[in-house]
């Protein structure tokens, strides 16, 4: 799995920099064997730990690993918005970019996430991430369907030697030739359900208001488990346990030095591609049946159950409403379908739609979050319900997280079924919508459902 840099492109690079602005040297390089996204994020432990992010979609027809750092996007700056810092720093970076990259995916991205509210004080255990944090990484893996590449992301000044791309070249031969390591989650020492009785509190509490106002339809609440481990967590091995339990699900992982972000969720928000949009409505839970029968029957109860389908339908108007200020042609499909999971399953519903020319994915990111999914409606007035009633940041839970290129195209999902580690303490985290025929103590009994395909990911029981 050796790399060589064509000179010329080196050249170019050099030609492109300046002392004070460097280009950014983008070598995109196609495997000829079949090569594994997941055993070199594996095998990238020992060199870049703390530095690495995984994603693979639903349909496992992409497939990317980074490790290493070459450029940083935090969002800290409470003033600004991280959406548009973060167009800012592609926008800059594009025009001193030298590439081979033909196919999409390949070549220069940002991959990481937005915090859920921005507007409310980071907590202590989101600090590294801040309002955003994306990655543009030294090495990526991109597998797309049956194809393989490698893109490798270096700074060039113009007085750089070659000796400079040898080093990275000597780094990824380290890491193509390591062996893969053990995986195991260390054990679980303890689980527990963080303030139900707040809870169940705030849901009434929030219920009383539904019902007393015509303008407030729909308030999502969340809450969290604590966990507590006998070491610091392997990232590694959290993300062999999801791929091994979930299905139908984005996975995503993403560190930062002690702290590792990651999810199984089955929520897209926006997906940009060859100029056409995609997104999702997912709304609405039922758990899953412990037999065919009984689950084809809780199923066909969740298509018809008046409440789901009412806050499905909320979901749906949003996200078209919102999508029409962006494209043409926007089509969605004719009714909901279920989406199943391990533990749960939703209805859901396909959009897909022309983007304008002027449109980047972040601004329609931007407008799209939160959706009634996962913040309510009308989206401002439960945003500032949700600040209000929860106590703890949801950092970038429930948040979109995926990668954006140079072109302004790429894909977020809804950060659900995921949680939080640091060191060897984690968070947990789920939501429910709360309407105004919602009966808290229910609302409560669907959050410890969501727990579910996270805490078995950790090597916790059943609950």
């Amino acid at each position: 799995m050796g790399i060589t840099l064509p000179l010329a492109l080196f050249e170019q690079a050099k030609r492109h920099a300046t002392k004070d602005e460097p280009a950014l040297l983008s070598y995109v390089h196609e495997f000829t064997s079949d090569v594994s996204p997941l055993v070199l994020y594996q095998k990238a432990k020992d060199a870049f730990s703390g530095e690495r992010f995984f994603w693979q979609n639903p349909e496992k027809t992409l497939t990317l690993a980074g490790f290493g750092v070459t450029e940083q996007f935090l969002a800290q700056d409470k003033q600004k918005d991280a959406y548009v810092g973060l167009e800012d720093r592609i926008r800059a970076l594009k025009v001193r970019t030298v590439t081979n990259a033909t196919e999409k995916q390949t070549g220069p991205l940002y991959f990481g996430g937005f915090a859920f509210d921005p507007e409310r004080e980071t907590g202590k255990e989101w600090q590294v991430f801040k309002d955003a944090l994306f990655y543009l990484p030294l090495f990526m893996v991109t597998k797309k369907k049956e194809r393989v590449f490698l893109t490798v992301n270096v700074v060039i000044y113009p007085d750089d030697e070659t000796n400079k791309f040898e080093a990275v070249q000597a780094q990824w031969e380290k890491i193509a030739n390591a062996a893969v390591p053990s995986l195991e989650i260390d054990t679980l020492v303890s689980a527990k359900e963080l303030d139900p009785d707040a809870f169940l509190e705030n849901a009434a509490e929030i219920v009383s208001l539904l019902q007393g106002s015509e303008d407030l339809h729909k308030v999502v609440l969340s809450r969290r488990m604590g966990l507590r481990f006998g070491h610091q967590v392997d990232s590694g091995a959290v993300l062999e346990q999801m791929i091994k339990t979930q299905n139908s699900s984005y996975f995503f992982v993403l560190e930062k030095g002690s702290a590792l972000f990651f999810g199984a969720t089955p929520e897209r928000l926006v997906e940009v591609s060859d100029g056409e949009v995609y997104s999702a409505c997912v709304a609405g839970s039922a758990p899953r049946g412990k037999t065919e029968a009984e689950d084809e029957k809780l199923g066909n109860e969740l298509l018809t159950d008046a409440k789901n389908l009412r806050e499905h339908r909320y979901v749906v108007d949003m996200i078209e409403d919102t999508l029409r200020g962006f494209t043409e042609d926007l089509s969605v499909s004719s009714e909901p379908v279920l989406l199943k999971n391990r533990d749960i399953q939703h209805l859901y519903m396909y959009v897909k739609a022309k983007k304008r020319a002027d449109v980047t994915i972040t601004e329609i990111a931007r407008a799209l979050h939160p959706t009634p999914a996962l913040g309510g409606l009308p989206q401002q007035m439960a945003k500032a319900i949700i600040r209000m009633k929860e106590t703890d940041d949801r950092g970038l839970y429930g948040a979109p997280v995926g990668f954006v290129n140079m072109d302004f195209e790429g894909e977020f999902a809804v950060a659900i079924r995921s949680g939080l580690v640091v060191d060897s303490l984690g968070i947990l985290f789920a939501g429910c919508g709360i309407v105004s025929d919602s009966v808290p103590a229910k609302e409560l009994e669907e959050t410890r459902m969501k727990f579910q395909p996270m805490l078995r990911v950790l090597g916790g029981t059943e609950l």
